[in-house]
């Protein structure tokens, strides 16, 4: 029997200066967060992303858009520890 995935949305942006800003932005809405390093199936270079729930997406993406700092891509972890990208 397979492990249990739960759900998650990892959001990868373009430097460590655009996901700070996310972060705090994120934090001063009060949107649950984890800043994480980027899985080294997402990518290979040295970096941090940022971690939501499918609950909190709809939150995160309006107060991202609304202050300006938009993630290069996302992706959504499914069965078999296999991410999807997704649209934002």
């Amino acid at each position: 029997m397979g492990k249990s995935v739960s759900p998650e949305i990892v959001l990868i942006f373009r430097g460590t200066h655009q996901v700070m800003s996310a972060e705090k932005n994120l934090k001063k809405a009060g949107v649950p967060m984890r800043l994480i390093p980027v899985p080294r199936r997402l990518s290979s270079d040295c970096g941090l992303a940022i971690r939501v729930f499918p609950n909190d997406r709809d939150r995160a993406r309006e107060v991202l858009t609304r202050s300006g700092i938009l993630p290069r891509s996302v992706h959504i972890l499914r069965e078999g520890d296999v991410y999807e990208e997704e649209p934002f």
